[in-house]
């Protein structure tokens, strides 16, 4: 229905964000119903002839900035508070891009006043439960000084929601401080927060080398191919460090290793059995027989040497 656009009124009780000049030019290119999202109002309390506006606030801006007369709207006469709540907040969430603190403290000040849970918010808004949690746990679990941050857009969302299941506040800090410096990218935070969480009391610095430290070695796995061996190699040096090698991979059998370290550890040894192989055909080469290597190796030996 159309309305006079004087008789529409803001919610006061609204979140209100400033709308910026491109979707008031689309509007007056575009014509009063272009794409836009519509205005839903309802009777303005104590105001006859007036309405208030329950989502649509930025459509109506742009129409009233357009300078149009007159608005289209759906008038809802029989709304309730909490009905009338649940649809700003998907229109929060959906349209009006919220910062991030701000979408968690409406989504915990609707809870608390209506008394539902997650998981029934997210039923009548169409809003995910996990989604919900994320948002709520900044404005629950995130370091005051880290959430001005959120909101000074020092740290993402993605960062802070992953921060936040760190229960230590001092510790969300230690690790949000290579996010907010621009030492690490954002692709990290997950990794960084799980390594941290299974080792509660080890400096973050080692958690942050481990990270960084796993990512080069897979890099190097799969896209750096390995240098030939140069001349000039200290072959006593070579035997005393494969003896202490050996006697280090005795002493791997003697302790307990945690799971994703110990799939790490296969892979870089992996590494180390081709290496070994590499080199052993290629000192047994000619000499095989003499050497009573195992005839596998022998004919590996062959076969390279014909190569």
């Amino acid at each position: 229905m159309l309305i006079p656009i004087e008789s529409v009124l803001p919610d006061p009780e609204r979140i209100a964000r400033p709308v910026d000049d491109k979707p008031i030019n689309d509007l007056r290119r575009g014509g009063a119903t272009a794409g836009v999202q519509p205005v839903v109002v309802r009777p303005a309390a104590g105001k006859p002839g007036a309405f208030t506006i329950v989502i649509g606030e930025h459509f109506w801006r742009m129409a009233r900035a357009a300078g149009q007369p007159e608005i289209d709207v759906t008038l809802q006469e029989n709304l309730s508070e909490q009905e009338a709540s649940e649809l700003q907040l998907s229109e929060y969430y959906h349209h009006d891009n919220l910062p991030p603190m701000s979408m968690g403290r409406a989504f915990l000040r609707h809870r608390e006043r209506f008394g539902v849970s997650q998981q029934e918010l997210a039923r009548r808004t169409g809003i995910t439960p996990g989604t919900i949690h994320h948002y709520e746990s900044l404005v629950r679990s995130l370091a005051p000084d880290l959430a001005e941050k959120v909101d000074r857009g020092q740290l993402t969302f993605k960062e802070a929601r992953s921060i936040a299941d760190i229960s230590d506040h001092e510790r969300q800090r230690e690790i949000a401080e290579p996010f907010v410096t621009g030492r690490l990218s954002s692709v990290y935070v997950e990794k960084v927060v799980g390594y941290a969480k299974k080792a509660p009391n080890r400096p973050v610095q080692e958690v942050l080398e481990d990270v960084l430290r796993g990512t080069k070695a897979a890099a190097k796995v799969k896209k750096v191919p390995e240098p030939a061996a140069r001349a000039g190699v200290d072959l006593a040096k070579l035997e005393t460090s494969v003896l202490e090698l050996a006697g280090v991979l005795d002493a791997v059998q003697l302790q307990t290793i945690p799971e994703y370290r110990r799939l790490k550890l296969i892979s870089t040894l992996r590494i180390l059995e081709v290496k070994t192989k590499i080199a052993l055909t290629f000192l047994s080469g000619g000499q095989a027989r003499e050497m009573g290597l195992p005839r596998p190796l022998i004919r590996t030996a062959e076969q390279a040497s014909k190569r």
